[in-house]
């Protein structure tokens, strides 16, 4: 019988293939049935998506709330995120039967032409066009409003919340808090990877959502339980791999949940049982997936200027870029000057092509994808 790919890398990680995030998920868990809105934020690839549905799927959530997720990472305006949590409502009703869908379409007045059941069949149909959002604010206190009438509690995730300060309308987030602030049977996961804009949003002061939900971190999964968890799944399926090949990648890619996990995914689907996996097959396997996204990467770097090309080859050849506007820095990595280094910056942060994290009171920057750092370092 063919061996399940213990390392997923996208959908619904079932509860046997799930590594660690104990603490996380009890800490949310308790947030939410406490009633408070949460604040998610990691590096990019952390596994915050995958832990958001292994809480939605923990039986604690799922058999006493409807759940809500959507990603509006892809989204530019109010009317494509109030599109995309439309879609996520009505699609999770759909299996809640008749009663669920006709609040739904009765609530939400200015969308009821394009969701309806179909009067033959009885099935229920979406025909919603972005161009149906005609009055984006209208239909978003509609939506708040069903979700506040709902049967059970509500928690609704949104993912890459920090593109809300991207959008062209002005009021975006005082709209949206206003709104939840009124909300009793409602209850959010702010997530987000861009984390100097999220910080901005929750912790000034000036701010609408200052202070207004529970902060959690998603660091990096312990080195011992991540090591055990590879070195189990592969035993399982008869191949042997040692702890401290485990570890050695673990340390090249810092601890990042998907770039371990897909050089483990694709060394396992290659594997066969009574193989052993070493070192070098690890160093192939990772010179493969570079190879695989070389053309992507070439593409990024030839469309970005001079200044930022320099700056993004920098970081990836210090890791951690530490005090990279000094002097110092632009001297050593050959810069046009301070203040260049400085616009790159904030640029490449802009862009989420780097990220930071504060140590010692100083920000460390680091190229946000481990794989194109390695690209960078070997191309640069």
């Amino acid at each position: 019988m063919e061996m399940t790919n213990p390392f997923y890398l996208t959908g619904i990680i079932p509860e046997k293939y799930f590594c660690d995030r104990e603490r996380e998920t009890d800490l949310i868990i308790t947030q939410v049935r406490n009633q408070s809105n949460v604040l998610l934020t990691s590096s990019r690839r952390m596994g915050k998506t995958q832990l958001i549905r292994h809480i939605f799927n923990d039986e604690r959530i799922s058999k006493n709330y409807h759940t809500f997720y959507v990603d509006i990472y892809a989204t530019g305006s109010l009317q494509e995120m109030v599109f995309f949590l439309g879609k996520a409502i009505y699609q999770e009703l759909v299996p809640e039967g008749k009663k669920a869908l006709k609040l739904f379409l009765s609530t939400i007045r200015s969308l009821a032409a394009a969701f309806s059941v179909n009067p033959v069949t009885g099935e229920p149909q979406v025909n919603l066009q972005l161009g149906d959002i005609l009055q984006p604010e209208l239909s978003l206190e509609e939506i708040f409003e069903y979700l506040e009438k709902a049967d059970r509690p509500c928690i609704v995730a949104i993912d890459e919340f920090q593109q809300i300060s991207r959008y062209p309308e002005k009021n975006v987030e005082a709209l949206l808090r206003t709104q939840i602030q009124k909300m009793n049977n409602c209850h959010f996961i702010f997530s987000g990877s861009n984390r100097h804009i999220l910080e901005q949003m929750f912790s000034s002061y000036s701010k609408p959502f200052y202070n207004s939900a529970q902060p959690v971190h998603l660091g990096c999964i312990e080195r011992s339980k991540y090591v055990d968890f590879v070195v189990e799944h592969f035993r399982e399926a008869g191949i042997e791999i040692s702890p401290e090949v485990v570890g050695d990648c673990y340390d090249q890619f810092e601890g990042y949940t998907y770039y371990n996990h897909k050089v483990f995914h694709d060394i396992f689907a290659f594997a066969a049982p009574g193989e052993a996996v070493d070192g070098e097959t690890v160093r192939k396997t990772i010179d493969a997936i570079l190879e695989e996204n070389g053309h992507t990467y070439s593409e990024i770097m030839s469309s970005l200027p001079i200044p930022m090309k320099q700056m993004l080859a920098a970081v990836a050849k210090e890791n951690p870029a530490r005090k990279p506007m000094s002097g110092a820095f632009v001297k050593r990595n050959a810069l046009p000057s301070p203040s260049s280094a400085q616009k790159a910056i904030a640029k490449l942060l802009d862009e989420q092509l780097i990220t930071y994290r504060v140590v010692d009171n100083e920000k460390e920057y680091s190229i946000t994808d481990k794989f194109f750092e390695r690209w960078l370092r070997e191309t640069y």
